[in-house]
């Protein structure tokens, strides 16, 4: 969620510093709207991505905005990759199956366990 008062704090502006800066590009930009940009959290108002890029033209980047960018951190998982897909009733009642059969605990070890199987299966007959 936004925090525009942090982020004014930040780049040492005041409230009307902001609403001039936006009532020049969105004219029905005024103090009203303001105080719903100013409390989130009980209005349910945000600034659009180029509203908040027009500030940080003007008076600089800094925390507090939504669309702010930050930097990706990096993914400190082991298993970086990451498959995600669908099925019908039929297949997953089948793979639920197997899977208690075999007393494995989690899907993700169950098609480990099934993709590695069928890579050396694969690779003895070639």
């Amino acid at each position: 969620m936004s925090d525009y008062k942090a982020y004014r704090e930040h780049v040492g502006i005041e409230n009307i510093d902001m609403t001039h800066a936006l009532h020049a590009e969105f004219p029905k930009y005024n103090r009203f709207v303001a105080v719903s940009v100013n409390h989130p959290e009980t209005h349910g108002v945000c600034l659009t991505k180029e509203a908040e890029q027009i500030l940080i033209k003007q008076f600089g980047e800094g925390p507090g905005l939504t669309h702010y960018k930050q930097k990706k951190r990096k993914d400190k998982r082991l298993k970086t990759h990451q498959i995600t897909f669908r099925m019908n009733d039929d297949l997953y009642k089948k793979i639920m199956h197997v899977k208690q059969c075999l007393g494995i605990n989690t899907m993700q070890e169950l098609l480990e366990n099934m993709v590695e199987a069928e890579y050396w299966r694969w690779e003895a007959d070639t």
